[in-house]
C-alpha cells in the first residue's frame, strides 16, 4: 500500500460516506476545507503509527555481512541504513570471538576474529513521511502491517469529531499490532546470539 492509498483509506474511515475518493484527486482534497486539516496532519500520524508498529508489532530487520578490519571496530550507523539497534549477531567460523557494543550501542567491537563470517541483523527505522512525500511512495513494511496504518490515522485525527469511533479504531489498531507482536516473538530470538562453526 502506498502513501496515497493510506491517506484515502484513512479519510474513508473518518467520514464513512458513500463518496468515491481517489488518489488522483488528493491534491484537490488538500484545498477542500472538509479534508484539508486532516490531510495536513496525516504525515505525523502515519509516522507515529509506523513507530508504534516497529516497537510493538514486528521490527524491520536488515542484515549486514561485516568486512574484517584491522581495528576490529564497526560503526553500524555507517554500515546499515537507518540503524536503530542490534537484533542478533551470527558467526559461522572456528574462532573464539568476543564482542561488545560501545557508545550508544552502534559501535561493535569484535576480538579474536580471523576466520569465518560475521552477520549482524539490525532493527532499523523507516524514512519519515512528510508533506513532500509523493502519493506513490510505498511504505516498506509487510502488507499486514501497512494495512493497519489507516486505522491509527483515523483514530488519532478523529478524536475531536467522534470520540467513540476514534476509540474503536485505536483499540482495533493496538489489538492487531499486539497479535502480530506475539506471533513475531514466538518464531525466534530477538537478541544477540553467536552460532559457532563445526567441522
Amino acid at each position: 500500500m502506498n502513501w496515497g492509498k493510506i491517506q484515502i483509506e484513512a479519510l474513508k474511515k473518518m467520514f464513512l460516506s458513500s463518496d468515491t475518493l481517489s488518489i488522483s484527486s488528493l491534491s484537490t482534497y488538500k484545498t477542500d476545507k472538509k479534508y484539508k486539516t486532516y490531510l495536513d496532519a496525516m504525515p505525523q500520524a502515519c509516522n507515529e503509527a509506523i513507530n508504534y508498529i516497529l516497537e510493538n508489532g514486528r521490527p524491520k530487520i536488515l542484515s549486514h555481512v561485516l568486512t574484517h578490519t584491522a581495528s576490529n571496530r564497526y560503526d553500524l550507523k555507517e554500515l546499515v541504513e537507518n540503524f536503530k539497534k542490534i537484533s542478533e549477531i551470527v558467526y559461522d567460523g572456528p574462532d573464539d570471538i568476543q564482542y561488545r557494543t560501545e557508545g550508544a550501542g552502534n559501535i561493535l567491537n569484535i576480538k579474536n576474529w580471523l576466520h569465518g563470517e560475521v552477520i549482524v541483523y539490525c532493527e532499523t527505522f523507516l524514512d519519515s513521511i512528510d508533506s513532500e512525500t509523493p502519493s506513490s511512495q510505498e511504505i516498506d513494511l509487510d502488507p499486514d502491517l501497512v494495512n493497519l496504518i489507516p486505522l491509527y490515522i483515523a483514530g488519532e485525527l478523529y478524536k475531536d469529531d467522534d470520540v467513540a469511533l476514534s476509540t474503536q479504531y485505536l483499540n482495533e489498531f493496538m489489538n492487531q499490532v499486539s497479535l502480530i507482536g506475539e506471533k513475531t516473538a514466538s518464531v525466534g530470538p530477538n537478541q544477540i546470539e553467536t552460532v559457532y562453526y563445526c567441522n
